[in-house]
């Protein structure tokens, strides 16, 4: 199975974005150049069946043209992602690229997502900055403590006086790793009333 560890080497175009980010999952820096290319990165930290993933690694064809905007392994099964807005570029490209299945995202599922995206541009941070302390002992007794659904003010309550942001990266670590789930992330915004449960069995 191809495997892709780096960004090809491509020129940003003039008035182009540059947004530098820091993946917890692939543990890196990645530079993005679009707003939607950000958004499906927060997709991919967001998914616990990805595994890994690389942004801009290969072309469609050859060593220039159209870049592929991610290769993703979800579930040990290989894909490309193309970010698309636009249907003519949608209905040319081909079904696969070197082998691998092509899978393209027009903009309006990025929308539908968004508020997924917001929400995990709030959890990330937590876990970027835990990375290198993290409490295996504290993600245990919150998960025996989710053996019933709680809202995050009352998991942050029972584990008082711990600061609430060493909690929440805990709890975060454990959703990121699908050991928690929170389903309303995907349509409401993350607040203390934000309910967390371990997954249906």
């Amino acid at each position: 199975m191809l495997h892709y560890e780096k960004a090809v080497e491509s020129k940003r175009r003039p008035g182009q974005r540059r947004i530098e980010v820091f993946s917890p999952k692939i543990k890196r820096r990645l530079t993005l150049f679009s707003r939607d290319s950000h958004d499906a990165w927060l997709l991919l930290e967001a998914d616990p069946t990805v595994q890994t993933f690389c942004e801009r690694p290969a072309y469609v064809e050859g060593d220039a043209g159209r870049v592929l905007d991610f290769w993703v392994d979800q579930s040990g099964h290989s894909s490309f992602w193309i970010l698309s807005g636009d249907e003519a570029e949608s209905e040319s490209l081909p079904k696969t690229a070197h082998g691998v299945t092509l899978r393209i995202l027009p903009r309006p599922d990025l929308i539908a997502f968004a508020m997924r995206s917001q929400n995990w541009a709030q959890i990330v941070p937590y876990r970027i900055s835990f990375m290198r302390h993290a409490d295996r002992q504290l993600q245990k007794d919150i998960l025996a403590r989710l053996a019933k659904p709680h809202r995050l003010a009352r998991i942050e309550a029972d584990f008082h006086p711990l600061d609430i942001t060493v909690v929440r990266a805990a709890l975060f670590e454990l959703l990121a790793e699908g050991s928690v789930v929170a389903p309303e992330l995907d349509f409401t915004p993350l607040g203390l009333d934000t309910v967390f449960r371990r997954p249906a069995s």
